[in-house]
Order: structure tokens, then C-alpha cells, then sequence
């Protein structure tokens, strides 16, 4: 095993943290917020230490790098670089503890937003502005791991070499500083367009930064007790729901789009995914919940299939059930959204439909078409996509089967289970908002943290891995 190769990204990861961790210290200088200073000073030599020592180790290394060794390099980013993001928690004023910490630093950088943080506007701004800063770091890596392994021919856990973005993983990380830049500068220029749209509309810049660091990276973290104290009108309502359509879409559909690259036929996922938002709103605003305003409605769509949660209200009736199924449809296969994602749903409606019209039309010749493209479904990703299905719907009632052990009902650990494994919020959406993380045991966060994790990488990434270095097979 080549762990050199994997000491390279990990120590290019916390290099990134150290980035942040500059950020935050001159964030505090600038507004002389020097409470809790030290902590991202002690994170930042530790994580550019760390990090250097690391990367150097592996630098001449990292293109030999294999399937195996990429999953692991993943995993164990996720793993450990939430240990030098909980070091601002841990050395707080606000006596968290360790679990705590690591507990809220693995919940951002998996973007799903569970908090054991009961009061925001007793945190400090720098502290706000790092738990929003995790989120988008986890969606970035979150995009680095998809395109570059698991959407890749060589596992097709995710098959997004099947749609227009799609990257085999040999090429990604043989090219690995040019795939890199690219996709930081989109998702970097993506932001920097939500913050300013969200300043065009009036909202106050530092709550404009942590709420676009969390809708582009699909995260649950906001930087007050409630939305609706930033979302306060109709029209700020409106321009969230828009911008929380970017972690839903392709990642490379704006880019397409400005570099005059965009043909319709390689974005029919996109056009899928537009049509059942679109279906979706108009049904409900028309015939289940009209009185709740069209923007709220879109809202709650676009919320729950971008994996993200937050909303600035309290639905009338509770549709909960049907909003936490789409957080499990999720968005495109090349996104920061969590989920199931369509495309998979899509492959498995298709494919069981064409064996069922096997059986009465044998002679038949059967379309494996992708969306109509020249993309063909090969019977590796319908088997992989049964699987991924299989171990998310086993992995629920494990999980449910651990909170309910706890202070929490069924229905409640069962709503938990699926959030937690699609990295969404526990939102008012899904009737969970009162949900108090701080309280629950030790065990239960454990679970949580592990099945977060899961949930954003896939159970079966991890079954691959276990097969290839425990079993040697």
C-alpha cells in the first residue's frame, strides 16, 4: 500500500485548513474579536505543521496513487481533519467538550448541520464564521472525491462519468493541481455570486458570507438561533430558494454555460431534476398547501432536494414525510447535495421497467439509453445502484435501531436516521427542530458521527474497502 500517496492529500487538505484558520485570525483582528484568538492560532500551527510534514512525505508519490488508497485518503480526511477543526470549539470560552467539538466539526464538514450549539447569538462571529467555513470545506472535498473517485468508471458508485463533468479517477489524480484549481474556482466564484446576491437584497454581509458558505455547500449551519431572522420578507425568501438550486444542479452547468460549452443533451439530469422541482411546486402551491405563499413552497423543495434543510418557517401541516423522501432523491450526480441522487433512481425505475417489459415483449429490442444521450446504463451501474439502495435502507433501520435506545421516540429516530444518512438538517421541515444534540449520550453522537460520515462518502465505499485491505481480495 502506497501510504505515502495518501499522506500527500492528507496534508494538502490541512494546508486548506490552515488557510481558513488565517481567515479567522485576521477576521478577529480586523472586528478585535480576540476572545478566543489563540484557538485558531494553535490551529493554524498545527494544521500548517502537520500538513507540511505530510505533504512533502508524499509529494513524490501522489500520482502512483491507486483506487484503494484514494478511498482511504478520503475517509480518513473526513476522519481526521475534523479533529483540527474542533480545536476552536475545544479551546472556546464555551466549555465544549471534546466529543462535543469533534461531534459539530464532523457535522460541518459533512454538511448535514446537526449542532450541539443551543444558543448562536451568545457565539462569537469568528466562531460562526468557522463552523460556516467547515460546511464549505466539506462541500469542496465532498466535490473533489466525487469527480475524482467515486463518480469515476473504475468503482461507479456515484457514476457521474455517465453526465456531462463526469472525470475518470486515474486522470483526475494524475492532473491533480489543474482539476483542483478548477473546481475551486468555480465553487469559489459560485460563492462569491451568492454573497453578492444576497447583499443585493439587503441582507447584513457577515450573515450573507455564513449563509452562502452553507447554501452552496448544501450545509444546515446558520448564523442565528432562527432563518427567519435573516430571511424576514418574501423576496429574501425567494432569492435563497435560487440559490440553493446551485447544490442541486450539475456543478459544471454554470461554467458550461459561460464558456459557451453548454448543449442541452449534455445536461438532461439538469432538465429532469428543473421539471420535478417545477412539478413539485405547483402541485403543492396549487392543491395541498396554497396558503403557505409560493416562495415558502419553493422553498421547502428546493430545501429538501438540495439535502440542505434550512428554512426560515414552520409549515401549517406537516408534510414532514414527504419532504425528508426528497432529501433521499437529492440532486445531480455532480453536486455538493447528499442523497440518493436522481440519476440513481432513475437508472433503477428504468432498468426494472425495461425487465418487467422484457418478460411480455421478449423480441423487443431494449433501450439502455442514459437520458436519451449517447450515455449507455451498463448492468454494473444497475447493480451497484441496487446495492447503494440496499445499504441505505439497511443502514436506517440500524441507526434507528441505535437512537432508539436514547431520549428519542421511533418516529423521531427514524427521521433522524434518514437525515443523518443524507446529511440534512433537523429542521421544522421534518417536525425535528427541537431535537437538543447536547443532551443525547455519548454512544448516540458516535452514531452519528459515524453514520454522517457514511452517509457522505457511501456505505458501500467504505464495504470496498474493508474488502480490499481486510480480506486482501
Amino acid at each position: 500500500m502506497n501510504y505515502k500517496s495518501i499522506l500527500f492529500f492528507l496534508g494538502f487538505n490541512l494546508i486548506l485548513v490552515s488557510i481558513f484558520s488565517i481567515l479567522n485570525i485576521l477576521y478577529a483582528f480586523y472586528f478585535d474579536f480576540f476572545i478566543d484568538i489563540t484557538s485558531y492560532l494553535i490551529t493554524f500551527l498545527s494544521s500548517v505543521i502537520i500538513g507540511v510534514i505530510f505533504f512533502y512525505s508524499g509529494f513524490k508519490h501522489y500520482r502512483k496513487i491507486n483506487l484503494p488508497e484514494q478511498i482511504a485518503s478520503i475517509f480518513l480526511s473526513f476522519i481526521i481533519i475534523p479533529l483540527f477543526i474542533s480545536i476552536p470549539y475545544f479551546l472556546s470560552v464555551y466549555n465544549i467538550s471534546f466529543l462535543n467539538s469533534y461531534f459539530e466539526s464532523v457535522s460541518g464538514l459533512t454538511t448535514t448541520g446537526f449542532s450541539i450549539l443551543q444558543n448562536i447569538k451568545k457565539i462569537d462571529d469568528p466562531l460562526i464564521l468557522w463552523r460556516s467555513s467547515s460546511q464549505w470545506f466539506g462541500g469542496l472535498l465532498f466535490l473533489l472525491a466525487t469527480i475524482g473517485t467515486i463518480g469515476s468508471k473504475q468503482i461507479m458508485i456515484k457514476p457521474s462519468y455517465l453526465i456531462s463533468g463526469g472525470a475518470s479517477g486515474r486522470n483526475f489524480y494524475n492532473n491533480y493541481s489543474y482539476n483542483f484549481i478548477k473546481i475551486f474556482l468555480i465553487y469559489t466564484s459560485a460563492t462569491i455570486f451568492i454573497i453578492f446576491l444576497y447583499s443585493f437584497f439587503n441582507i447584513r454581509l457577515l450573515d450573507a458570507f455564513n449563509l452562502a458558505f452553507t447554501t452552496i455547500s448544501s450545509g444546515g449551519f446558520i448564523s442565528s438561533n432562527n432563518l427567519s431572522n435573516i430571511i424576514n420578507n418574501y423576496s429574501k425568501t425567494f432569492i435563497l430558494s435560487v440559490s440553493l438550486l446551485f447544490p442541486i444542479f450539475n456543478f459544471f452547468l454554470l461554467f458550461d454555460i459561460f464558456t459557451r460549452q453548454f448543449k442541452l443533451k449534455n445536461h438532461s439530469e439538469d432538465i429532469h431534476i428543473l421539471m420535478l422541482i417545477i412539478f413539485l411546486t405547483l402541485l403543492f402551491y396549487f392543491f395541498i398547501i396554497p396558503y403557505d405563499g409560493f416562495s415558502y413552497v419553493f422553498l421547502s423543495i428546493v430545501s429538501s432536494i438540495s439535502t440542505s434543510g434550512i428554512t426560515p418557517y414552520s409549515p401549517k401541516v406537516d408534510l414532514s414525510l414527504f419532504y425528508i423522501i426528497l432529501t433521499i432523491i437529492g440532486g445531480s450526480l455532480i453536486s455538493t447535495s447528499s442523497g440518493f441522487k436522481y440519476t440513481r433512481f432513475y437508472i433503477l425505475l428504468k432498468i426494472s421497467y425495461q425487465e418487467i417489459y422484457r418478460l411480455v415483449k421478449p423480441i423487443n429490442i431494449i433501450d439502455k439509453n442514459l437520458y436519451n444521450t449517447e450515455s449507455k446504463i451498463k448492468d454494473q451501474d444497475f447493480r451497484i445502484a441496487f446495492l447503494v439502495f440496499i445499504s441505505f435502507v439497511i443502514s436506517i433501520f440500524i441507526l434507528t435501531s441505535i437512537l432508539t435506545f436514547d431520549v428519542l421516540s421511533f418516529e423521531d429516530s427514524f427521521k433522524l436516521s434518514i437525515l443523518s444518512l443524507t446529511n440534512t438538517v433537523n429542521s421544522s421541515l421534518y417536525g425535528l427542530s427541537n431535537i437538543n444534540f447536547l443532551d443525547l449520550s455519548n454512544f448516540t453522537k458516535l452514531s452519528l458521527i459515524i453514520f454522517m460520515i457514511l452517509g457522505k462518502i457511501e456505505i458501500i465505499a467504505a464495504v470496498y474497502l474493508l474488502k480490499k485491505f481486510i480480506f486482501k481480495e
